[in-house]
């Protein structure tokens, strides 16, 4: 089994997760942005990671990957059995991977995708020193297509930060006298909402080996989330659940 993946990406971390938690032998692939459609299309139909790859099957986009998982390998399901909180988990993981998900994305790239150097850490991470080398002869079209595809504007990112911190604030209220965000157990929910936040907490516990981010006003906006509540409980969450289970060697395609 592997698992297409960018090593830094917060949907890749919840597949990744996911797999962990259950014990799962498999092998996580990077894959450098820019050229990944090439690799992609050969087993799914879009160009987006994670994809999953167990024998013939493909399966793309990390809740999907989840279903997967607890339907071939329902042991530590992270899908609650009981029909409400089923419903409840999944309409706040698939919520959340666009109020967190897209948003925190987009803030990250905002200052952070006219930065070389922090880009090349990020997306080549455990690549051999040829495909370190070749990075940088894609990076104009790396650059442009993230500023497309996820900053899009300055407007676009201000609206998102009001969303984003406007969510992180109902997140904080359900979480004020609870766990967890569903029931009394660990769910689908938690995990996709932790790994969501990862590229803002950056917990110790994730597989990628974050570095210091270099924008100053990328890092003051960070450094506003340090003690709020959701933030600790990420940091929690990560501690008590995000275990691996030797699958952190990370293969190159």
């Amino acid at each position: 089994m592997k698992l297409l993946i960018f090593p830094h990406s917060h949907f890749c971390e919840k597949a990744r997760w996911a797999l962990d938690y259950k014990a799962i032998n498999y092998k996580p692939v990077a894959i450098m942005p820019g050229t990944h459609p090439i690799t992609v299309r050969r087993h799914a139909r879009y160009t987006t990671v994670p994809v999953l790859l167990d024998d013939n099957d493909a399966i793309q986009g990390s809740s999907q990957i989840i279903d997967y998982l607890d339907r071939k390998y329902p042991s530590l399901s992270l899908t609650p059995e009981n029909v409400d909180d089923r419903q409840t988990c999944m309409e706040i993981e698939h919520a959340m991977d666009e109020k967190i998900g897209v948003r925190i994305r987009q803030i990250f790239y905002f200052r952070l995708y006219a930065d070389s150097d922090y880009l090349h850490h990020c997306f080549t991470h455990s690549m051999p020193m040829l495909k370190r080398f070749f990075f940088p002869l894609i990076y104009p079209v790396v650059r442009s297509r993230i500023y497309r595809g996820y900053v899009i504007s300055d407007r676009h990112v201000e609206e998102g930060k009001r969303e984003f911190e406007s969510v992180m604030n109902e997140i904080g209220k359900i979480l004020e006298q609870r766990q967890y965000l569903v029931g009394e157990t660990f769910s689908r929910a938690d995990l996709s909402v932790a790994s969501m936040l990862s590229m803002l907490v950056m917990p110790d516990q994730h597989p990628f080996p974050w570095q210091e981010i270099p924008d100053l006003e990328t890092k003051v906006y960070y450094e506003k989330f340090d003690d709020h509540p959701v933030t600790h409980w990420v940091r929690k969450i990560y501690q008590d659940h995000r275990l691996t289970n030797g699958s952190d060697t990370t293969l190159v395609q």
